[in-house]
């Protein structure tokens, strides 16, 4: 679930598309961290746009014959 009311703090996921794509990224020291590593920071921010901050994730839990 995203908050889209609050803005990042240190540390903080959030949701954010940049490169054309949606992505969750890490607010770290002015910078956005990638899954894969990459900083994304100074100039290059001005092409992301932040959606919000990531508040919970939801994961489905399903099995065919029985109640969960």
């Amino acid at each position: 679930m995203i908050d889209r009311a609050s803005r990042p703090g240190e540390g903080e996921t959030v949701l954010a598309t940049f490169d054309g794509r949606a992505q969750f990224a890490k607010w770290m020291g002015g910078a956005l961290i990638t899954e894969e590593g990459e900083a994304i920071e100074g100039e290059a921010l001005d092409g992301v746009t932040v959606h919000g901050v990531l508040t919970y994730t939801l994961i489905r839990v399903k099995e065919d014959n029985f109640a969960v």
